[in-house]
């Protein structure tokens, strides 16, 4: 038997979602075998872990300098 190639992706045309007072972040994903959707979800985040997980996204894409401050980081994007 293969292995079934599972992944996720943001829902098209789908804005995330923040609530303001508690910080909370959801981003809406959709579920995929091979190319086949198996479903949608939110991911919901928190806001210190939305800001740990963007962090280490635009560490890993070389589009923040590491030496930069977390919160500098995701100002600068937004």
């Amino acid at each position: 038997m293969l292995p079934t190639r599972l992944h996720a992706s943001v829902r098209r045309d789908e804005p995330l979602h923040t609530q303001q007072a508690t910080g909370e972040v959801r981003v809406p994903l959709a579920l995929y075998a091979l190319d086949e959707n198996r479903g949608d979800l939110d991911l919901v985040l928190s806001r210190a872990e939305g800001q740990h997980l963007f962090t280490q996204l635009a560490e890993a894409l070389g589009l923040v300098n590491p030496m930069m401050p977390a919160q500098r980081a995701l100002e600068a994007v937004q």
